[in-house]
């Protein structure tokens, strides 16, 4: 089981530039690709977009790269830097032209220009790329193994709750037959004043068996897949949702209250995991 939830960091050191790589990933429906780069790499943005939607099957996940120099490099200026502007300066006024002399600052500010348009190459690119959707993956995966442990948890909690609806049916179609003698008594009314399809058409309304009968087995088929490797976002949110119709009609044709107070503890059990179906890949 993966979460959609997650988040990443990656960093890159490349000639004294330092690139890092921010992935979020939040829960929703699909996949969505929200990617923010600079200028002078946003032509890679198609394949990291394809990239992304090949890891990973749903999920909004927002990307963005930037980079800068690391804080003890800010004022640093290299030797490599400084010679190669003297090379130029000199070439220059080979030329005729006339130089005024560059101050620290201005030299600063030439390092900066040249940098903000850095082109990483595409291969070093990649590699920062998928470091980041790797580490990812395993956040999620982290997060998967914690909401599956804590769906097993309610899932053992609806077994039980439905285990004691279970030992209590008998005793609502029996509460229904004292409801119906009694009434017929108070009514003194005699088996041929009595319209017997509207008994045991009553009688069909109290019977909770089929109520609990599909409840188990959509139960079923979510602790299966909870154990799958399998997508299973979608499926265990479809599967939620038809556990709570069941238990909303077992509670209106329930007639003790018993049936009825666990009929609301597993509404609560189910919205909780409900809340995890929609957060699962």
């Amino acid at each position: 089981m993966k979460s959609m939830t997650g988040f990443s960091e990656a960093s890159l050191n490349k000639d004294g530039i330092q690139f890092k790589c921010f992935v979020k990933s939040l829960n929703s429906r699909f996949i969505e690709v929200n990617i923010k780069l600079p200028n002078n790499l946003k032509k890679h943005e198609g394949w990291i977009r394809d990239l992304i939607k090949k890891s990973f099957a749903r999920g909004k996940i927002d990307m963005d790269l930037h980079y800068t120099s690391p804080p003890k490099e800010h004022l640093k200026v290299s030797d490599n830097f400084i010679k190669l502007v003297k090379q130029n300066e000199k070439n220059a006024k080979s030329k005729g032209l006339d130089l005024v002399g560059a101050s620290y600052l201005d030299l600063v500010r030439l390092r900066d220009s040249i940098q903000s348009d850095y082109v990483l190459s595409e291969t070093a690119l990649k590699a920062l790329i998928k470091e980041s959707l790797a580490k990812l993956a395993k956040t999620r995966e982290a997060e998967g193994k914690t909401t599956n442990a804590d769906m097993k948890r309610l899932s053992s909690k609806m077994q039980k709750s439905l285990n004691k609806i279970k030992r209590m049916e008998k005793q609502n179609t029996q509460h229904m037959q004292k409801k119906f003698k009694r009434i017929k008594a108070e009514l003194k009314l005699s088996n041929k004043e009595i319209n017997m399809n509207e008994v045991f058409s009553s009688f069909s309304k109290a019977d909770i068996n089929e109520e609990v009968v599909r409840f188990q087995s959509h139960l079923d088929l979510v602790t299966k897949l909870m154990k799958s490797k399998d997508l299973i976002g979608k499926k265990l949110d479809f599967y939620t949702q038809e556990m709570l119709r069941e238990t909303n009609t077992l509670s209106s044709k329930a007639l003790i209250a018993e049936i009825k107070n666990e009929a609301v503890e597993l509404k609560s059990l189910i919205e909780k995991m409900k809340e995890h179906a929609q957060n699962v890949e």
